[in-house]
């Protein structure tokens, strides 16, 4: 470069000298023998988009440069105007502390997220492939699902970084306590742990981790071709997390596993709370707690008939939620339940059907009017009642972002879960003082179905809203982001 602009001179041979400016972003490049070539998306984009603005307004530009008596003072002038400086900014904040403090600059309220954060197509060691639609892209139409999960990922990212930050970050929350959480239920509260899982590990923040991966892992169906039938990114039943800051959560299946281990997770703690009043994480955790359940997370799922899943839950709430929640002791483990996510099934109500269904029926649609298992599991579980906190997904126009393939009930990772999981996971950090706090109170009625999350509602339906009118999210960051509307 240093040769190249010895002898090229804007305004002498070249209308435009561009320099890349980049000394210290070493760490962006392909690596593997390559320190040249950068990787992509990176930090040729920036260069990239800075080379195609001049395209847009090059003649004028030219114009006014042809008719200046100065051109001398110009001779290495790249026409960016600050380019150096950014650059220089973004490079300091870089190599001090290996990501960018300001990745988004001021379009994003002063919200600086790593550049780090996030996590696609299985680059993350959590990720199952059968809910990574970047991998299983077969047609354009997978591409079309990938790219709107993608974009609801990005919309959120802010809040997704800042439940993450206040939970990591001991500047923001230095006396925070380290949490033992136990989470319980199906695949789809499995895609809750993984989202945190990710998140977390994008950040360097998972200290241990032990994934029960299983040799043979059915391939999801209506993939063409399945490249993942077994080991790492297949499928896992118990997974175990550690995090730096000494949290730990452990997932297991609550009706067992595949071929061995627990049976049936609610009837051991069932027996637990009859015969001691407390429960614990059982045996088959992926590795060992490091102490007693601070925080139990349950999900019953989709898998059940309604007459069973309300079986099921007023079992869980009588039999195990309720007497711990009327426990004297101060070492219970509090309690939280999140919904059954919607299905958006091309049906009455959105919901899988018993027996073969037809091909149209598989078709995901954008939105339902309603959720009959979520509406089933508030009638059953209550805020104050049987449970801490209730976390509604509150997701009944999101149809586009699931995984579709037959499937409309899991939803593409990154995406949707991930804000879920985000919040899920920034009750964690606080859970102790809110919830004394609402021991305290006398209006627990008046908080019954409250998800303690304060405008979630709102926030996710403004969120649909734009998405489901006009097929994209004309404000993708909203207020957040100084009123600039990334597609």
């Amino acid at each position: 470069a240093e040769l190249e602009k010895q002898i090229i001179k804007t305004g002498v041979n070249v209308d435009v000298l561009l320099d890349y400016d980049d000394l210290e972003l070493g760490a962006l490049h392909v690596h593997k023998g390559d320190c040249l070539h950068y990787c992509m998306p990176g930090a040729v984009d920036l260069v990239g988009a800075r080379l195609l603005e001049k395209f847009s307004d090059t003649e004028q530009k030219l114009e006014d440069f042809d008719k200046s008596d100065n051109h001398g003072d110009h001779q290495n002038d790249t026409s960016f105007s600050g380019t150096e400086q950014r650059v220089e900014d973004g490079n300091e904040s870089e190599t001090e502390d290996g990501g960018d403090d300001n990745r988004n600059g001021d379009q994003n309220d002063n919200v600086n997220i790593p550049v780090t954060m996030g996590y696609y197509n299985l680059s993350c060691p959590f990720e199952m492939y059968k809910y990574s639609c970047a991998a299983m892209q077969d047609n354009e139409s997978d591409e079309q699902v990938t790219a709107a999960s993608m974009q609801y990922y990005q919309q959120h990212l802010s809040e997704i970084w800042r439940a993450f930050d206040s939970v990591f970050n001991d500047q923001i929350n230095p006396q925070q306590k380290p949490k033992r959480i136990f989470m319980t239920g199906d695949s789809l509260l499995r895609q809750v742990f993984i989202s945190i899982a990710c998140n977390a590990f994008s950040l360097n923040a998972v200290e241990r981790s032990e994934v029960q991966w299983r040799k043979k892992w059915p391939c999801p169906k209506g993939i063409a071709k399945c490249a993942i039938t077994g080991g790492v990114h297949s499928g896992f039943d118990a997974a175990s997390v550690r995090f730096t800051n000494g949290m730990e959560i452990h997932y297991v299946p609550h009706s067992g596993f595949r071929v061995t281990g627990e049976g049936d997770v609610l009837q051991r703690m069932k027996r637990q709370v009859d015969d001691s009043g407390e429960i614990d994480f059982g045996t088959k955790t992926a590795f060992p707690p490091s102490g007693p359940m601070d925080v139990l997370v349950y999900e019953l799922g989709a898998h059940r008939k309604p007459r069973k899943s309300r079986e099921m839950l007023n079992s869980f709430a009588s039999d195990i939620a309720m007497p711990l929640m009327r426990s004297k002791s101060e070492q219970r483990p509090k309690i939280v339940y999140v919904t059954t996510p919607t299905a958006h099934f091309n049906t009455t109500d959105g919901q899988h059907m018993s027996g073969k269904m037809g091909d149209e029926q598989k078709q995901c649609v954008d939105r339902v009017t309603h959720n009959p298992r979520a509406e089933l599991e508030k009638q059953i579980i209550k805020t104050g009642v049987n449970v801490d906190v209730l976390l509604d997904y509150d997701d009944l126009e999101l149809g586009a972002l699931h995984v579709h393939k037959g499937d409309c009930l899991h939803y593409c990772m990154p995406g949707a879960v991930d804000l879920v999981g985000a919040r899920l996971l920034e009750k964690f950090s606080d859970t102790e003082q809110k919830l004394e706090d609402f021991d305290k109170s006398d209006n627990h009625g008046d908080h019954q179905n409250d998800t303690s999350f304060s405008g979630t509602e709102q926030r996710v339906e403004d969120g649909n809203e734009s998405e489901t009118e006009d097929g994209g999210d004309d404000n993708r960051n909203g207020d957040q982001n100084d009123n600039v509307n990334i597609p």
